[in-house]
């Protein structure tokens, strides 16, 4: 039997506030979008699955992907989220383009 174990760090909680009608959608995550071996949380994520912190965002990673497993969840819309989580995270900024291109979710510190 073949038995690979990892150590996994518990993420940031990505939405500030659960408001209970946040829009979330399954995605396939591409390849490229993964640094070692994961595409974490707070990522702005593409229609194709690629990490774009641009116009062409279509919604936030909700939580880590591992490789193995490229299936994730992307928040849409009618959603609060910690934009200090994301970037901590995700370890990036979002970008002003970014949030435009998500109007239905409030980005909060």
């Amino acid at each position: 039997m073949k038995f690979e174990s990892r150590n996994v760090v518990s993420q940031p909680e990505i939405y500030k506030r659960k408001l209970g009608g946040e829009l979330t959608v399954p995605v396939t995550i591409a390849d490229a979008a993964f640094a070692d071996g994961v595409c974490k949380a707070g990522n702005p994520i593409t229609a194709d699955g690629t990490v774009a912190n641009s116009a062409a965002a279509v919604g936030i990673l909700l939580n880590d992907v591992l490789e193995e497993d490229p299936n994730g969840t992307i928040i849409k819309a009618f959603a609060c989220v910690n934009e200090t989580n994301c970037n901590a995270n995700a370890g990036i900024t979002l970008t002003d383009t970014a949030k435009k291109a998500l109007p239905l979710i409030v980005f909060e510190s």
